[in-house]
């Protein structure tokens, strides 16, 4: 077999270009032409002065972007391909920068980032890329970057801020530390618990910085006070146990985007909300912060977003909403219906509920521990109340829309347009687990991905 001829050891007499050894319609290229089209002037105020010369931002920037587009998004990794891929080397413009001023870059500009994700939206809109006639919301949970070990209940934090102030006071002996605060007759904590504390303990006792972890504990003690909070986690305090696909729990974030038609991302963020109830009307904002709707323009969201208030809130700024009951969207998804969701009708005139053949008259006005608004209406002959939020009649009004097939294809088009946008996030671009703590910080990484 004849196999082709190599050149290992002979030199380049002239060294050639590094952007002649990458394809013509290399991504990379993209990411150059978008990077430029930033504006870095205010780093010039922040660089000017004396001290030793910075990397120029739109470096670190092409660096973090790219890295993003091909699955690199740790800071180590990112000053490592600088050395070692020609593809950074050619974005990176022949210099090194080291993790620590990736990392520190990254974590500090966090309006910059913010910004720079807006400019996507500003420039797709320019090339006629965007499609307004449709948008679409939704949220999924990403993984947090904290383990389920260190996610303890208030009485495992207090055993854990013990040890902690024991250790930077005096350095005791850690067998006589666990005999003092895990006694086996406490009660409290499971023998699992204590094993898992006895474990975190002696991993703090390695640890140099025992005023850092003295803090986290503290900030994690204040979450849970400030949320009312079962159990907190010391790693990252704000992630939140969310259930996930696969009907486990796991500490994550709720991450939202707002999606036109081409599926060009609009509007995202990142909260601490288990559900996407929420989350409607802060998306709205934001999108029309980024980009002007048109008059016309049409929103499908899921059964997630289903509150009485968010209708209320759509019908007041005129948006064309289409979102289902938790009961249609079983019925549009094929499934068996076990939920009977506003299953009445209203008499205006005489402020009535119509359930079956029986009225309901009102009575009174409540308010859960929520902060939900609830009317209650009340049958004598029954004896039954039946309770329904606040603004019902614009929920009913929701329903008595969704029933048409009109709006059924409307609603469709969600499932073409914002899913397939999280398909690619997770699996193409990998992006299923933040490395950054912190709601503030995972924004930043939310951002630079989106």
């Amino acid at each position: 077999m004849v196999y082709m001829n190599s050149y290992k050891e002979q030199n380049w007499l002239l060294p050639p270009s590094i952007n002649e050894m990458i394809p013509k319609d290399h991504i990379c290229f993209l990411v150059e032409n978008y990077v430029g089209e930033l504006d870095f002037s205010d780093f010039d105020l922040i660089y000017e002065g004396a001290g030793h010369p910075a990397y120029h931002p739109r470096i670190i920037m092409k660096i973090l972007v790219y890295g993003m587009l091909c699955k690199t998004r740790s800071s180590r990794r990112l000053a490592r391909a600088t050395r070692e891929n020609f593809v950074f080397m050619y974005l990176a413009e022949k210099v090194h920068p080291d993790f620590r001023t990736i990392n520190r870059f990254r974590m500090e500009h966090p309006e910059f980032v913010k910004d720079a994700f807006k400019k996507t939206v500003e420039i797709a809109a320019r090339h006629n890329l965007t499609d307004l006639s449709f948008i679409s919301i939704d949220g999924t949970t990403l993984k947090a970057y904290a383990g389920s070990r260190r996610y303890v209940n208030k009485k495992g934090l207090d055993k854990l801020d013990q040890a902690i102030e024991k250790m930077i006071k005096e350095d005791i002996a850690l067998d006589e530390l666990e005999d003092q605060l895990f006694d086996d007759r406490e009660e409290g904590l499971t023998r699992i618990n204590k094993r898992d504390l006895k474990k975190i303990v002696r991993e703090f006792r390695q640890t140099e910085d025992k005023k850092k972890v003295k803090k986290n504990i503290e900030q994690a003690k204040n979450e849970l006070e400030k949320y009312g909070l079962k159990k907190v986690s010391i790693s990252d305090p704000e992630a939140r146990a969310m259930q996930t696909k696969k009907r486990h729990s796991e500490l994550s974030y709720n991450a939202q985007l707002s999606v036109d038609r081409n599926q060009i991302i609009i509007a995202n963020d990142v909260c601490q909300d288990k559900h996407d109830v929420h989350q409607f009307i802060p998306q709205m904002k934001n999108v029309k912060e980024n980009i002007k709707l048109n008059k016309d323009t049409k929103v499908g969201v899921d059964c997630g977003y289903s509150d009485a208030g968010n209708i209320k809130f759509a019908e007041k700024d005129k948006i064309d909403l289409y979102v289902p009951s938790r009961a249609q969207a079983q019925k549009l998804d094929g499934k068996e219906q076990s939920l009977n969701h506003d299953k009445y009708e209203y008499d205006a005139k005489r402020d009535e509920l119509i359930v079956g053949k029986y009225r309901f008259y009102f009575k009174f006005q409540y308010t859960r521990k929520n902060g939900m608004k609830i009317l209650s209406y009340y049958n004598d002959e029954l004896g039954k109340k039946k309770d329904v939020p606040f603004y019902f009649r614009e929920r009913l009004r929701m329903r008595d829309k969704m029933e048409t097939d009109e709006a059924k294809k409307v609603y469709s088009l969600r499932k073409i347009t914002v899913e397939p946008v999280y398909g690619n996030i997770k699996q193409n671009l990998g992006f299923r687990e933040f490395l950054l703590r912190g709601q503030e910080k995972v924004k930043i990484e939310f951002n630079l991905v989106v």
